[in-house]
């Protein structure tokens, strides 16, 4: 059983607005978390904020859209998950104004969570593409052009992530962990002002990669 409390730092509000632009902004005191689920089992969680939900294990289904947390300065997130046998509960603590993704990951045994606290810059004529290391088996992953294997990430530590901006041009790529590389994946036609995410993670031993773009749920007052 684990059970942990963590803290998430916070990040200037008016850059992560940017990411839900269109839609109405949350009351002041609330933060973003969106779950990801890194292991190789149907991933349950229940939360005191969000709920319920559950997340597969084929690409589109492993990331969860951003849930805004209301008034995180006075209420911790209480969360359990369940991914086949292994079961886990822990307490995070996150900033007000702060874009937070929690990845769940398989330890042995047990379930282990790792918190990142998301970097916000917006460029309405670039594309934003950040790199998460998903694993708890890779010191230094990274992300490569195919096939010329020109990096485009690199020495990116497990549980962390890195972001960069990058022109809006399509290309194939693979996540590396040294000398081991996933299939070749596109990142598909990325769009300007478009904000995305690279997840490298690891699956019967050998690293697997893919893209998702960021999306929030709406908030409704």
């Amino acid at each position: 059983m684990m059970r942990r409390t963590l803290l998430l730092g916070s990040l200037a509000w008016p850059g992560a607005a940017q990411q839900v632009l269109y839609q109405p902004l949350p009351p002041t005191g609330s933060a973003y978390l969106r779950i990801v689920n890194a292991t190789a089992e149907l991933l349950i969680i229940r939360a005191n904020t969000i709920g319920h939900v559950s997340l597969g294990t084929d690409p589109l289904q492993r990331a969860s859209p951003y849930a805004v947390q209301e008034a995180v300065a006075d209420r911790p997130v209480e969360l359990a998950f369940t991914a086949g046998s292994a079961r886990g509960d822990m307490t995070l603590l996150v900033e007000p104004g702060s874009f937070n993704t929690l990845i769940v990951v398989t330890d042995g045994a047990a379930l282990r969570t790792m918190p990142v606290v998301d970097q916000t810059q917006f460029n309405q004529t670039r594309a934003r593409l950040t790199f998460y290391n998903a694993t708890t088996g890779c010191p230094a992953a990274g992300l490569v052009l195919d096939p010329d294997g020109q990096s485009v990430f690199a020495d990116v530590q497990q549980g962390t992530a890195r972001m960069r901006s990058v022109n809006p041009v399509s290309a194939q790529v693979r996540v590396a962990c040294g000398a081991s590389r996933s299939a070749p994946f596109a990142l598909g036609a990325l769009e300007a002002g478009g904000q995305y995410s690279v997840w490298m993670m690891m699956v019967s031993g050998q690293p697997i990669g893919f893209v998702t773009r960021d999306t929030t749920t709406p908030w409704r007052p």
